[in-house]
């Protein structure tokens, strides 16, 4: 499902208008990025956790070159499913 569908499900589900429904997912976006920026967590109930995991520089080497690479350290983002979400999957 692409961003396109995932608008058009949600607005025949919530019968609000897909321009709506578009609003509301930017909207949701930004205060995800937001959030996460700021080092905060976000927690939906029923759903999942995004949080932040600080990754530690590493040493790699590149596919083509085969030259040693060093991949400087980083915050990257992490989606912990919640177990309700993951027993409807299973």
């Amino acid at each position: 499902m692409n961003k396109t569908e995932l608008i058009r499900s949600v607005s025949q589900q919530s019968k609000l208008s897909q321009r709506d429904c578009s609003l509301c997912l930017r909207t949701l976006k930004q205060v995800v990025e937001d959030s996460l920026k700021r080092g905060e967590t976000i927690h939906l109930s029923g759903f999942g956790r995004f949080c932040t995991r600080f990754r530690a520089e590493r040493q790699g080497v590149h596919p083509v070159t085969h030259d040693l690479v060093l991949y400087p350290a980083k915050y990257v983002p992490i989606f912990y499913p919640s177990s309700l979400l993951k027993a409807k999957i299973h």
